[in-house]
């Protein structure tokens, strides 16, 4: 299924382009995975606490939907972080679109690595690419990293440094899919860096099993309808 939405995303985003989420219409240029790919993201961002919270990160922003409505929702300082050039691009300008262009910087980083050093954030989101696996990858290809952290590589790194990054009493968020996801592995990691995954939101959805494919492993996970039930989950990470 992943497979099947990578390619379905190489060839629907490879323009620029408008799409509508949230009642907002937002810049989607070429090489970023957005228009119905936000979808969950749109769900993320109406969930996340934002109340209190007077500085935010959101890792991975792709076109800057939670950086945007954080700072909408009153978040005085939001920093959005992409590796992807072209969605650092977008955010931008979906933060001028939306009139928070003053309150939302856009940085090119992989992870944390272009932050200040002592960046700390109240708030701190990130969509995860949480399927465990990979695919053929090539230069300047970034459409893959939506999906895919191949030995939960990436997860392991943002949660090495992740604690630090928090203020006091700041809280960390993660999109992810039990579903299509290995949740007991990446609450591993985070134990190992001191702290503990809990559900927070989900909502689920059913999709017929031969809509996925023959695979043995869909044929495993359907219901006795046939049916296979996918969640988007925000989960909390505790210290």
């Amino acid at each position: 299924m992943a497979t099947g939405a990578l390619q379905d995303a190489r060839r629907l985003c490879d323009q620029d382009q408008v799409f509508t989420l949230q009642g907002r219409e937002w810049h989607q240029l070429a090489g970023v995975v957005g228009s119905e790919y936000n979808t969950s993201t749109g769900l993320f961002a109406d969930w996340l606490p934002y109340a209190g919270a007077a500085s935010m990160l959101e890792m991975g922003c792709g076109c800057g939907v939670a950086a945007v409505t954080g700072a909408l929702a009153g978040c005085r300082e939001v920093v959005a972080v992409d590796i992807n050039p072209h969605a650092v691009a977008s955010t931008k300008l979906n933060a001028e679109r939306h009139g928070v262009g003053d309150r939302v910087e856009c940085v090119e980083s992989d992870l944390f690595a272009n932050l200040g050093p002592d960046a700390r954030f109240d708030l701190v989101f990130w969509n995860s690419p949480f399927i465990d696996g990979d695919t053929e990858r090539a230069d300047g290809d970034y459409f893959a990293d939506h999906f895919f952290d191949p030995g939960y590589r990436l997860h392991e790194r943002f949660l090495t440094e992740l604690p630090q990054r928090l203020t006091e009493g700041g809280r960390a968020f993660l999109g992810f899919s039990s579903a299509m996801g290995d949740a007991d592995e990446v609450a591993a990691i985070a134990k190992r860096n001191g702290m503990e995954m809990r559900p927070f939101r989900s909502e689920s959805f059913s999709v017929p099993q031969h809509e996925m494919g023959t695979a043995e492993v869909f044929q495993r996970a359907a219901d006795e309808r046939g049916e296979i039930v996918i969640d988007l989950s925000l989960v909390e990470l505790v210290r």
